[in-house]
């Protein structure tokens, strides 16, 4: 009886060693999921007229030309320079440029830090391109030699030298 149920046991662990496991379909005739084009740990330059606006780099970058956009993910790190002298270090987790602007849509743990050493924190921050200017619809925070800022909503320049916080609340030392 011990000999029929190992070899039973031995003929059905055979039975199912054979079969073949496929991996996940990937449904091609689906283009829209697929990028056209694809990069990892890249560095993209933005520039006008010859003059250095913006460094990207990016753990992983997909272009999207069919939506013009571009998604960044495993890390983003952006400089940011004004009238080719560097002024402010932007990063976060992952981001968007709209390609037909080039404005950059950075979200989860969003951290810019300036020349000066101000340091801005939210969870999403839109740069225009156009205007060089910094927003954001969601809670921030600001540190600065003199200040220590929260509120939600603002808008800056992208050195945050000048800035706006609607909603604020925080402490100014004299």
């Amino acid at each position: 009886m011990k000999f029929s149920t190992a070899l039973l046991l031995i003929v059905f662990i055979s039975a199912c060693s054979d079969d073949k496991i496929e991996p996940p379909r990937t449904d091609l005739g689906i283009t829209d999921s697929i990028p056209s084009q694809e990069s990892f740990n890249s560095t993209v330059t933005f520039s006008d007229s010859g003059m250095v606006k913006a460094i990207l780099d990016a753990g992983w970058i997909r272009v999207y030309s069919k939506f013009n956009f571009t998604l960044i993910d495993s890390g983003a790190k952006v400089d940011f320079y004004k009238s080719g002298i560097f002024s402010s270090t932007l990063t976060g987790r992952r981001g968007k440029i709209y390609d037909a602007t080039k404005d950059v849509e950075v979200y989860d743990s969003v951290k810019l830090v300036s020349q000066d050493g101000s340091v801005l924190t939210t969870n999403r921050l839109y740069w225009v391109n156009r205007t060089q200017r910094i927003r954001s619809d969601e809670y921030v925070h600001i540190v600065t030699k003199n200040e220590d800022i929260r509120g939600y909503g603002f808008e800056a320049d992208q050195n945050l030298k000048n800035y706006v916080i609607y909603k604020v609340s925080g402490e100014v030392q004299k």
